[in-house]
Protein backbone atom coordinates (compact mmCIF):
# COMPACT_ATOMS: atom_id res chain seq x y z
CA UNK A 1 0.00 0.00 0.00
CA UNK A 2 1.30 3.45 -0.92
CA UNK A 3 -0.17 6.54 0.73
CA UNK A 4 0.51 10.05 -0.59
CA UNK A 5 1.21 11.91 2.63
CA UNK A 6 1.71 15.69 2.80
CA UNK A 7 -0.20 16.14 -0.45
CA UNK A 8 -0.90 19.61 -1.86
CA UNK A 9 -4.43 19.81 -3.28
CA UNK A 10 -4.82 21.91 -6.43
CA UNK A 11 -8.34 22.43 -7.77
CA UNK A 12 -8.55 22.92 -11.55
CA UNK A 13 -11.83 23.60 -13.37
CA UNK A 14 -13.18 25.72 -16.21
CA UNK A 15 -16.12 28.09 -15.81
CA UNK A 16 -17.31 27.25 -19.34
CA UNK A 17 -19.29 30.50 -19.54
CA UNK A 18 -18.12 32.72 -22.40
CA UNK A 19 -20.83 35.32 -21.79
CA UNK A 20 -19.79 35.80 -18.16
CA UNK A 21 -16.10 35.97 -19.09
CA UNK A 22 -16.78 38.61 -21.74
CA UNK A 23 -18.81 40.69 -19.27
CA UNK A 24 -16.10 40.39 -16.62
CA UNK A 25 -13.43 41.33 -19.17
CA UNK A 26 -15.35 44.49 -20.09
CA UNK A 27 -15.78 45.35 -16.40
CA UNK A 28 -12.06 44.91 -15.76
CA UNK A 29 -10.95 46.95 -18.77
CA UNK A 30 -13.32 49.69 -17.64
CA UNK A 31 -11.42 49.79 -14.34
CA UNK A 32 -7.98 50.19 -15.87
CA UNK A 33 -7.46 53.64 -14.36
CA UNK A 34 -5.77 55.25 -11.38
CA UNK A 35 -8.83 55.13 -9.14
CA UNK A 36 -8.76 51.32 -9.28
CA UNK A 37 -4.97 50.80 -9.40
CA UNK A 38 -3.38 49.48 -6.22
CA UNK A 39 -1.31 52.37 -4.80
CA UNK A 40 1.33 50.05 -3.30
CA UNK A 41 1.30 46.58 -4.90
CA UNK A 42 2.89 43.94 -2.63
CA UNK A 43 5.63 43.24 -5.21
CA UNK A 44 5.92 46.83 -6.32
CA UNK A 45 4.93 47.94 -9.80
CA UNK A 46 6.12 45.61 -12.55
CA UNK A 47 6.40 47.00 -16.08
CA UNK A 48 3.53 45.73 -18.18
CA UNK A 49 1.31 44.83 -15.19
CA UNK A 50 -1.72 46.72 -13.93
CA UNK A 51 -2.70 45.47 -10.46
CA UNK A 52 -6.00 46.60 -8.98
CA UNK A 53 -6.97 47.37 -5.41
CA UNK A 54 -7.97 44.34 -3.34
CA UNK A 55 -11.72 44.91 -3.51
CA UNK A 56 -12.65 43.74 -7.01
CA UNK A 57 -15.35 41.23 -6.04
CA UNK A 58 -16.97 43.54 -3.48
CA UNK A 59 -19.49 45.03 -5.93
CA UNK A 60 -22.92 45.44 -4.25
CA UNK A 61 -24.66 45.62 -7.62
CA UNK A 62 -26.29 42.70 -9.40
CA UNK A 63 -23.80 42.80 -12.23
CA UNK A 64 -21.16 40.61 -13.86
CA UNK A 65 -18.81 41.01 -10.91
CA UNK A 66 -21.46 39.84 -8.46
CA UNK A 67 -22.26 36.89 -10.74
CA UNK A 68 -18.56 36.02 -10.89
CA UNK A 69 -18.27 36.23 -7.10
CA UNK A 70 -21.17 33.80 -6.66
CA UNK A 71 -19.66 31.39 -9.19
CA UNK A 72 -16.20 31.44 -7.63
CA UNK A 73 -17.58 30.95 -4.11
CA UNK A 74 -19.63 27.98 -5.32
CA UNK A 75 -16.45 26.37 -6.71
CA UNK A 76 -14.60 27.10 -3.46
CA UNK A 77 -17.42 25.56 -1.42
CA UNK A 78 -17.41 22.39 -3.53
CA UNK A 79 -13.63 22.12 -3.26
CA UNK A 80 -13.58 22.62 0.51
CA UNK A 81 -16.25 19.95 0.91
CA UNK A 82 -14.01 17.44 -0.87
CA UNK A 83 -10.82 18.20 1.07
CA UNK A 84 -12.77 18.22 4.36
CA UNK A 85 -14.67 15.04 3.44
CA UNK A 86 -18.06 16.60 4.03
CA UNK A 87 -21.05 17.87 2.07
CA UNK A 88 -21.02 21.33 0.41
CA UNK A 89 -23.91 22.54 2.59
CA UNK A 90 -21.80 21.73 5.67
CA UNK A 91 -19.18 24.27 4.59
CA UNK A 92 -20.35 27.49 6.24
CA UNK A 93 -19.56 30.03 3.54
CA UNK A 94 -20.92 32.91 5.62
CA UNK A 95 -17.82 32.43 7.80
CA UNK A 96 -15.49 32.99 4.84
CA UNK A 97 -13.78 36.33 4.34
CA UNK A 98 -11.77 37.32 1.28
CA UNK A 99 -10.09 40.01 -0.71
CA UNK A 100 -9.75 40.00 -4.49
CA UNK A 101 -8.09 41.84 -7.32
CA UNK A 102 -7.33 41.69 -11.03
CA UNK A 103 -4.26 41.91 -13.24
CA UNK A 104 -4.03 43.28 -16.75
CA UNK A 105 -0.72 42.20 -18.27
CA UNK A 106 0.86 43.32 -21.52
CA UNK A 107 3.97 41.95 -23.25
CA UNK A 108 6.89 41.59 -20.84
CA UNK A 109 4.79 41.46 -17.68
CA UNK A 110 5.53 38.80 -15.07
CA UNK A 111 5.29 38.03 -11.35
CA UNK A 112 8.10 36.98 -9.03
CA UNK A 113 7.86 33.89 -6.76
CA UNK A 114 5.60 34.59 -3.78
CA UNK A 115 2.87 33.16 -1.59
CA UNK A 116 -0.12 34.75 0.15
CA UNK A 117 0.34 35.23 3.92
CA UNK A 118 -2.63 35.52 6.29
CA UNK A 119 -4.94 33.40 4.13
CA UNK A 120 -5.76 29.71 3.91
CA UNK A 121 -6.77 29.32 0.25
CA UNK A 122 -6.00 31.32 -2.88
CA UNK A 123 -7.63 31.44 -6.29
CA UNK A 124 -6.64 32.41 -9.81
CA UNK A 125 -9.06 32.76 -12.71
CA UNK A 126 -7.89 33.26 -16.29
CA UNK A 127 -10.35 35.65 -17.94
CA UNK A 128 -8.30 35.97 -21.13
CA UNK A 129 -4.86 34.42 -21.62
CA UNK A 130 -4.07 36.87 -24.42
CA UNK A 131 -3.11 34.20 -26.96
CA UNK A 132 -4.94 33.10 -30.05
CA UNK A 133 -6.45 29.65 -29.60
CA UNK A 134 -5.15 27.08 -30.10
CA UNK A 135 -1.73 28.18 -28.94
CA UNK A 136 1.24 25.94 -29.86
CA UNK A 137 3.20 24.82 -26.81
CA UNK A 138 6.36 26.60 -27.96
CA UNK A 139 4.46 29.92 -28.04
CA UNK A 140 2.80 29.60 -24.64
CA UNK A 141 3.75 32.30 -22.13
CA UNK A 142 2.38 33.87 -18.99
CA UNK A 143 2.28 30.42 -17.36
CA UNK A 144 1.47 29.97 -13.67
CA UNK A 145 4.12 27.84 -11.97
CA UNK A 146 3.84 26.24 -8.50
CA UNK A 147 7.00 25.36 -6.58
CA UNK A 148 7.26 22.24 -4.42
CA UNK A 149 6.54 23.48 -0.85
CA UNK A 150 8.76 20.73 0.60
CA UNK A 151 11.91 22.83 0.75
CA UNK A 152 14.34 19.90 1.10
CA UNK A 153 12.54 17.41 -1.15
CA UNK A 154 15.04 17.79 -3.99
CA UNK A 155 18.20 17.99 -1.87
CA UNK A 156 19.57 14.93 -3.69
CA UNK A 157 18.52 13.77 -7.13
CA UNK A 158 19.54 10.62 -8.93
CA UNK A 159 18.05 8.21 -11.45
CA UNK A 160 15.95 6.51 -8.78
CA UNK A 161 14.00 9.59 -7.69
CA UNK A 162 14.42 12.19 -10.46
CA UNK A 163 11.70 10.95 -12.82
CA UNK A 164 8.64 10.37 -10.66
CA UNK A 165 5.04 10.86 -11.71
CA UNK A 166 3.34 14.21 -11.13
CA UNK A 167 1.78 13.47 -7.71
CA UNK A 168 5.14 12.86 -6.05
CA UNK A 169 7.48 14.79 -8.34
CA UNK A 170 9.85 17.51 -7.11
CA UNK A 171 9.49 19.54 -10.31
CA UNK A 172 7.48 22.72 -10.42
CA UNK A 173 3.93 22.32 -11.76
CA UNK A 174 3.34 24.61 -14.75
CA UNK A 175 -0.13 25.62 -15.95
CA UNK A 176 -0.84 27.38 -19.23
CA UNK A 177 -4.33 28.55 -18.37
CA UNK A 178 -7.09 28.59 -20.96
CA UNK A 179 -9.82 31.22 -20.89
CA UNK A 180 -12.15 30.36 -18.01
CA UNK A 181 -9.65 28.12 -16.22
CA UNK A 182 -9.85 28.34 -12.43
CA UNK A 183 -7.25 27.17 -9.89
CA UNK A 184 -7.70 27.01 -6.11
CA UNK A 185 -4.67 26.15 -3.99
CA UNK A 186 -3.25 26.48 -0.46
CA UNK A 187 -2.06 30.03 0.12
CA UNK A 188 1.30 28.86 1.49
CA UNK A 189 2.37 27.41 -1.88
CA UNK A 190 4.97 29.58 -3.59
CA UNK A 191 4.16 30.40 -7.20
CA UNK A 192 5.10 32.79 -10.00
CA UNK A 193 4.00 33.86 -13.46
CA UNK A 194 6.46 33.52 -16.33
CA UNK A 195 6.97 36.55 -18.63
CA UNK A 196 3.97 37.08 -20.87
CA UNK A 197 4.91 37.47 -24.55
CA UNK A 198 1.53 37.66 -26.28
CA UNK A 199 0.26 40.49 -28.45
CA UNK A 200 -3.04 41.05 -26.64
CA UNK A 201 -3.82 41.78 -23.00
CA UNK A 202 -3.66 38.94 -20.49
CA UNK A 203 -6.43 39.36 -17.90
CA UNK A 204 -6.76 37.42 -14.65
CA UNK A 205 -8.61 37.59 -11.34
CA UNK A 206 -7.16 36.48 -8.00
CA UNK A 207 -8.51 36.14 -4.47
CA UNK A 208 -7.47 35.03 -0.99
CA UNK A 209 -9.82 33.37 1.52
CA UNK A 210 -9.75 32.82 5.28
CA UNK A 211 -12.16 32.10 8.12
CA UNK A 212 -13.65 34.98 10.08
CA UNK A 213 -11.75 34.93 13.39
CA UNK A 214 -14.91 35.30 15.46
CA UNK A 215 -15.84 31.76 14.39
CA UNK A 216 -12.51 30.33 15.53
Amino acid sequence: MIRKLFATPIYHANLDDDRLLLSVKKAILGRQNESHRHPQPPQGRHPGVFESRFDFLDSPKKDAIAALRATLLAHLQAFLAVVQETKPEAVRMEQIRFHSWFHITSAGGYFQPHNHPNASWSLVLCVDNGHQAPCPEEEQSGCLVFSDPRSTASMYLDRFNRRQHRDVSFDGAKYFLQNGDLLIFPSFVKHHVTPYLGDNLRISVAANFWADLKYG
